[in-house]
């Protein structure tokens, strides 16, 4: 009998771990905390299971969290990026496992604690961070010495998904951000906004895109994990109409903080585009929902240069429910992830990444028995 919590289950990228788990899960309880009950409750009621219930969450307040994770076994979240911390804090004080989509970079400050109360928390299970994290592992432990990871990802959906997800959006091309970094040489190397332009070649349904530097985890978690990669670089890219967004606010320098006057009313001019988005039909739609993840791993095998590439590949539009091809590529990784971890299957303890607390092959056996196939290539060179 193992109770569930899963915060932010009914929202776009959870509402998919939130299905899978129903379907595929031995959950005794799966409870929805949600800020918004009467939406979750809708929800839940659609997917017709008596394991499934609701209450109410206030994520921006830990005390909160704290109370209401008492009880559980383990916690899930797909809340926007911006709780992570507030959800690892919750679990350490409780003493409850815990999982999550996205990572806050504070969250490894509760390590220590975490191992001392024996629980394991899992910053970043979903696409990427996530799958990608476990792809770069298993391209490590194929060559007998890895040397570099490059991660190249293409997000395809809709500019304003959600409100969390536009913000996401939006913080991946700050101008200044200072985790918009690449790793060479036991160094982090800081780059601006739309820069390493490279060209890659993904799945049908994407095709060849130009991705650019992102600022993601695994460009930290990933040396910390394999100590002897000299490089790990992480692009990405997000539709082409997206991607033109973004670089003119950078052109016109709308990510300044100085508000403008509109009407006698003082706002900042990203703050603008941002509602407009979200008010604007047009922008919730998209021609193609998808999600591309390739990771190239380089190194040596039997003492000559050789090169592992994993890509992924998932179901079309057509068979996998028009957007819900993208966000069961975000929220069914946690709900393996959530499940492995309730399964025991999981036993590094603390606050750890992807690629160090999860064995990748079991976990993309899981990946495909819902649609979502891992190839590899392996290229061996004479020298």
């Amino acid at each position: 009998m193992t109770k569930l919590l899963m915060l932010g289950g009914a929202g776009a990228m959870g509402s998919e771990t939130t299905k899978d788990l129903v379907k595929t899960s031995d959950f005794s309880e799966i409870v929805l905390g949600d800020n918004d009950v009467e939406k979750a409750e809708k929800f839940a009621s659609k997917l017709d299971d008596d394991r499934l219930s609701v209450i109410e969450v206030d994520a921006s307040d830990v005390d909160d969290l704290a109370e209401k994770m008492e009880g559980f076994d383990i916690v899930a979240s797909a809340l926007p990026y911006r709780f992570d911390l507030n959800v690892t804090k919750a679990c350490v004080r409780t003493g409850v496992d815990g999982i999550d989509l996205d990572n806050e970079e504070d969250q490894w400050d509760y390590n220590k604690e975490a191992k001392e109360k024996g629980i394991t928390y899992i910053p970043g299970c979903g696409a990427t961070p996530g799958t990608t994290n476990l792809m770069a592992r298993r391209g490590v432990e194929l060559l007998e010495e890895a040397e570099e990871v490059s991660i190249s990802f293409a997000a395809f959906r809709s500019t304003a998904i959600a409100p969390g997800l536009l913000q996401t959006t939006f913080a991946e091309f700050e101008p200044d951000i200072e985790s918009r970094i690449y790793y060479e040489n036991g160094k982090f190397i800081q780059v601006p906004p739309l820069t390493g332009g490279k060209s890659v070649e993904f799945h049908e349904q994407i095709g060849k895109q130009e991705v650019v530097y992102i600022p993601h985890p695994e460009t930290k978690t990933i040396p910390a994990t394999f100590s002897n990669l000299n490089k790990v670089e992480v692009r990405g890219c997000f539709p082409p109409k997206t991607m033109e967004l973004v670089k003119l606010l950078n052109e016109y320098d709308f990510y300044r903080e100085e508000p403008i006057s509109v009407d006698d009313q003082q706002i900042k001019p990203l703050d603008f585009i941002r509602e407009l988005l979200l008010n604007t039909p047009s922008a919730k739609k998209a021609p193609v929902w998808a999600y591309g993840l390739i990771v190239e791993v380089s190194g040596t095998y039997k003492e000559k240069p050789a090169k592992v590439t994993l890509k992924n590949n998932h179901p079309s539009m057509d068979k996998w429910g028009g957007k819900s091809a993208y966000g069961k590529n975000v929220g069914i990784p946690l709900s393996i992830g959530v499940q492995m971890l309730a399964e025991g299957k999981i036993d590094k303890k603390g606050v750890k990444p992807p690629e160090e607390a999860i064995k990748p092959t079991e976990f993309f056996e899981e990946l495909s028995k819902r649609g979502i196939e891992i190839q590899e290539d392996f290229e061996r060179y004479a020298s």
